[in-house]
């Protein structure tokens, strides 16, 4: 990374941005006094506060966004205390994990906050992962016969695959080598990463081809998808990241920043401006590279 895009991202006033840099780009401990003063900067500041607000909420995605937001930025549950443990298993309790689409991306955004030791999250972890398929990839959810007919064969899931990615590169992070992984990762580098095996020109789904973020259940960026392939040993160099690659590059600007292409109309935090030069889009396709 050039050293003023690093200057950029450890810049003050976005200590969230520059917290997860110091520990995963940077990989400083927890106890370097750079990331023990950013994480006190960033338990003190407004974007914290506005975190925490949506966590005691009662409803179940308020409290699901405000778990990711967290997660994202680097703090695990130690960081947080009392607070966030309270609210975390009451809504393990409240919805067994099963928020729609949304479960393998809850289960990535507790593993990335710490609770991976608990034994309710680390059963279902191994259940869901359980289910991988033949062709690598998880299948459709929906209780709706006209769209998920049990009695008939069905294709993976690209939009549900891709949040078991992310979910299995966290795992990987943090040690865990799930019995998945090579499976999981072919189905994304047979397809040159985004697209359909029958036709390499044309995505399984089009917000894989932008950099939307930050990511929700549906929609995950090219950045997020290339980072978690990188951390499961994808080489840059291959076929498949190079076609990863010219796909994510068109958003990078001559500074080696990258555009963000677009987010919900009410994201889990506010990342930045959609056509805007983006730290969060920038930092992960700089460890995705």
């Amino acid at each position: 990374m050039d050293q003023s895009i690093l200057e950029w991202l450890l810049a003050e006033e976005t200590p969230e941005v520059r917290l997860r840099t110091l520990k995963e780009y940077m990989k400083l401990p927890d106890d370097d006094e750079k990331v023990i003063e950013c994480k006190s900067l960033l338990l003190q500041s407004k974007t914290y506060e506005r975190a925490l607000k949506k966590l005691r909420k009662d409803k179940p995605w308020d409290k699901f966004d405000a778990i990711m937001a967290l997660a994202e930025w680097g703090l695990t549950r130690e960081d947080i205390g009392k607070d966030i443990d309270d609210e975390v298993f009451a809504l393990i309790r409240n919805t067994g994990f099963k928020m729609l689409c949304g479960e393998p991306y809850l289960l990535r955004n507790l593993v990335k906050l710490g609770y991976d030791q608990e034994d309710t999250v680390k059963n279902e972890i191994a259940c869901v992962l359980s289910g991988i398929k033949e062709d690598g990839g998880f299948g459709c959810i929906s209780t709706n016969k006209k769209i998920n007919d049990p009695r008939k064969p069905h294709k993976s899931c690209a939009r549900l695959t891709v949040e078991y990615l992310l979910l299995v590169a966290e795992l990987h992070l943090r040690g865990y080598r799930t019995e998945c992984e090579s499976k999981l990762v072919q189905y994304f580098t047979k397809r040159n990463i985004f697209y359909r095996t029958d036709d390499l020109k044309t995505p399984m789904v089009d917000v894989m081809l932008t950099t939307f973020y930050p990511s929700d259940p549906i929609k995950v960026g090219a950045q997020n998808i290339l980072y978690a392939l990188r951390v499961l040993g994808c080489r840059p160099d291959s076929e498949a990241m190079q076609a990863g690659y010219k796909v994510l590059d068109q958003y990078r600007t001559e500074s080696g920043r990258y555009i963000l292409t677009g987010s919900k109309s009410v994201p889990a935090f506010k990342a930045g401006n959609a056509g805007e030069e983006n730290k969060w889009v920038t930092l992960y396709a700089c460890m995705a590279h």
